[in-house]
């Protein structure tokens, strides 16, 4: 391939990590980059999950584009709809659609020593056939989202009954009168439960852990505050800048859980637990709903109306974990028996070192998939890899976040990728990759910095793999992250191709 200024550029998915770097490289470059999108719309989790109650638990103004403001968010936390249409608004603004490739499953990419390019196979799902089709780009990004394959455990497979995931909603099921029972109770369940159960005759929850529920400061937007948001200069901005050093606060008690600090907010949790479950006349179910380790080393939940949903006298939680499954028959480890009309699985995402169903082979054929299966998923700079050139991964190992937006950390990690890109097309370079002890030393740098924070307590959490090392959080504040990417580290610590 000849070196040029106007690179081939694929993108893998259209999320807001998707979108985000679609946009980035159009506006920084000229460049119409190829989107690969599975479905039949843009959005990624925001088109996909559905379930009743499913909202965002960061405050709209700061879960946006810092380059796409929005004032008129309805809610202070807005629902999947909200942020649904705020995606397809920015998508069209930015004349996106155009660049999508719909219905089409990238199923592979394989980085090709010989051409310098990286080799993409994909398959559209709308043709009888579904034949593979190869092309050729410079530079990827892949934006598949860490949460983005349900889990789906092989036990409850044998349910006769009505089965539904909270990420595979199916809004024609009907849950009047019926008997529900729940599987887990992170996020979705306590979103969700409130609103099942309205409806059902009797909810059961099945907790294998409690989890830890912060009130949400939820609030209904004005006209007249929406009007000044959008009218009275930087006012918007100061705004969201004002959200974001709050939520950058709350990194105090993950950092530094064991102090003062971390013990008086685990106090606070606790009260706050005690307290809604006593005035809702519960509180024989405080220490059944009060989680056995700080607050933090799983996602805090925000909620309004959950610990008051599981006080309700058509609900009932069982810890004891599902043994057998006969018929349409529960029977937990404890012997005890319920039969269920429908079962609701919120039991999360497979993660799989955030690679979801996607093929990923660098140079010499290294499958970066075998590799982060098999030991710690090494990165430089959270978003580029040793061994894979031209190569971005938006939110993989060492980038989620338990305190803040991750549409931050998006746009930090694409102005990281474009920085890359800039510095290869400047010196004329074919392609750029991290070299090995760049990656080794980032990589046990953020191993050290987990060292006593709250996320290495001890609980079970998708942040730890499956040898309970935490690898899917940043361990630090959003604006330290802003920093590491800032600090790019471009020549000393890059191999570059001619």
């Amino acid at each position: 391939m000849k070196k040029n200024q106007n690179p081939t550029v694929a993108v893998i998915g259209s999320g807001f990590s998707g979108l985000c770097a679609a946009i980035q490289v159009k506006n920084h470059f000229g460049i119409k980059a190829q989107i690969f999108e599975i479905s039949n719309e843009i959005g990624g989790t925001w088109r996909d999950n559905t379930y009743p109650g499913c909202a965002c638990d960061i405050p709209s103004p700061l879960y946006s584009y810092s380059f796409e403001l929005n004032p008129n968010w309805s809610l202070h936390y807005s629902g999947n709809e909200e942020i649904f249409d705020y995606m397809k608004h920015v998508a069209r603004k930015h004349k996106l659609y155009e660049q999508v490739r719909f219905k089409t499953e990238v199923v592979r990419i394989e980085w090709v020593n010989d051409d310098q390019m990286w080799k993409v196979q994909t398959r559209n799902l709308e043709t009888p056939t579904q034949e593979i089709i190869t092309e050729f780009y410079n530079y990827v990004f892949a934006g598949l989202g860490p949460l983005s394959v349900p889990n789906v455990p092989p036990q409850f497979k044998s349910f006769t009954g009505t089965t539904v995931h909270t990420a595979l909603w199916d809004p024609t099921i009907d849950f009047t009168n019926k008997k529900v029972a729940v599987i887990g109770n992170g996020a979705s369940a306590v979103q969700a439960i409130p609103e099942l159960r309205k409806v059902a005759q009797h909810l059961t929850l099945y907790q294998r852990t409690a989890t830890w529920i912060l009130p949400k400061d939820q609030f209904r937007y004005s006209k007249f505050a929406k009007f000044l948001l959008k009218y009275i200069p930087f006012l918007m901005r100061l705004y969201r800048n004002a959200i974001f050093f709050q939520h950058e606060l709350y990194y105090l008690n993950f950092g530094y859980h064991s102090t003062f600090i971390g013990r008086l907010v685990h106090r606070l949790f606790t009260w706050i637990t005690a307290s809604k479950l006593k005035k809702a006349g519960r509180p024989d179910l405080i220490p059944t709903l009060t989680p056995n380790f700080p607050p933090g080393c799983k996602r805090i939940a925000k909620s309004e109306n959950y610990l008051e949903a599981l006080a309700q006298p058509n609900v009932t939680v069982v810890t004891s974990t599902i043994d057998k499954i006969d018929g349409t028959t529960l029977i937990d480890a404890s012997g005890n028996k319920e039969q269920v009309d429908i079962l609701v699985l919120a039991t999360g995402f497979n993660v799989a070192g955030f690679l979801g169903n996607l093929t990923i082979v660098g140079r010499d054929g290294i499958c970066l998939n075998k590799e982060w299966d098999e030991n710690y998923p090494d990165t430089y700079k959270s978003a580029t890899i040793h061994g894979f050139p031209n190569f971005f991964l938006m939110l993989s190992a060492g980038s989620a976040l338990g305190h803040s937006s991750v549409v931050t950390i998006i746009e930090c990690q694409v102005d990281y990728a474009i920085k890359c890109m800039k510095y290869a097309m400047k010196k004329q370079l074919i392609a750029i990759e991290p070299k090995l002890e760049a990656q080794k030393k980032y990589t046990n740098n953020i191993k050290r910095q987990f060292k006593g924070t709250v996320w290495e307590t001890g609980c079970s959490s998708w942040y730890l793999n499956k040898r309970g090392e935490v690898y899917g959080l940043w361990p630090g504040t959003v604006t330290s992250f802003w920093w590491n990417c800032y600090k790019t580290g471009l020549g000393k610590n890059f191999i570059e191709y001619k």
